[in-house]
């Protein structure tokens, strides 16, 4: 991984705390909970988009398969045919199209690597409209409205089969976990090439 600066890491993926270690799942207890609510199957073979985490670890425990990772490789200048080749069954990008500064790009290269059959599953924090009070949250180059959302998943030659609006925060101290427990926070789609 590439570092620049105290805890900014230049790989396209930014997180607090390491995607793959015990604290992190602990802390995301409700927000896996929810997200596997919304997967009814997951065949192999399976690519999860960013470094190995916790999360893909309980996919693959839950669903009898192994997950491939993208790992430290720079999601917004690498292609991701030119590292891997599929074609894949199942793409999951949770919590990722916010970290990069083009996921239009990524989008395209899931579609290249997804077989015609496949699946992608893909969650981002919805774009809040209390987001003048308490700001963006400094890691995200973006966070979606469903429109804008949809918008860039069907551009990229995704039909969406599925869309859910899922509330996952935490209960913890602060205005921001607070208003997102009041609402939805989280946007989840099941898609599918076109």
């Amino acid at each position: 991984m590439t570092r620049r600066g105290p805890g900014i890491d230049t790989s396209g993926i930014q997180a607090e705390v390491r995607v793959d270690a015990p604290q992190y799942a602990e802390g995301s207890q409700r927000r896996f909970a929810s997200t596997l609510r919304c997967i009814p199957v997951l065949n192999a073979p399976v690519l999860d988009l960013g470094p190995p985490n916790a999360l893909a670890d309980v996919m693959a425990a839950r669903f009898g398969v192994q997950v491939e990772n993208t790992g430290q490789h720079d999601l917004d200048r690498e292609p991701l045919p030119a590292f891997c080749a599929g074609p894949y069954a199942a793409i999951t990008a949770f919590e990722i199209l916010e970290h990069v500064l083009n996921p239009l790009f990524v989008l395209d290269g899931c579609r290249q690597i997804l077989r015609p059959d496949g699946v992608l599953y893909v969650s981002v924090p919805r774009r809040s409209s209390w987001e003048w009070l308490y700001g963006k949250c400094a890691e995200h180059f973006h966070e979606f409205t469903r429109a804008e959302l949809h918008w860039v998943i069907e551009k990229a030659g995704f039909e969406i089969v599925r869309h859910v609006d899922l509330r996952t925060t935490e209960m913890s101290v602060g205005i921001r976990p607070l208003l997102r427990r009041l609402r939805p926070n989280l946007f989840f789609l099941e898609c599918k090439p076109r």
